[in-house]
């Protein structure tokens, strides 16, 4: 259960910096990129972070409380 929560508060992180990185950036495709690479991983962690809630539901273990929330970014359109 650790490592999930590990790898959870990694995928955040890393889809952090991925959209950081798309701000930053002056190739207009370069910045598409790191959008959906940002969103993919966003994706992701919202998915694991499901897996992780049941699998904290069924062991009877609350203690998200640990997990790096996901700080979602305005629309851009």
């Amino acid at each position: 259960m650790k490592d999930l929560r590990e790898r959870l508060e990694k995928l955040r992180a890393d889809a952090v910096d991925l959209s950081l990185m798309s701000r930053r950036s002056s190739d207009p495709q370069k910045r598409a990129l790191f959008e959906r690479l940002a969103d993919e991983l966003a994706i992701e962690a919202l998915e694991l972070e499901q897996v992780v809630k049941l699998q904290s539901w069924r062991s009877g273990h609350s203690d998200m409380d640990k997990v790096v929330p996901l700080h979602v970014r305005p629309d851009r359109r």
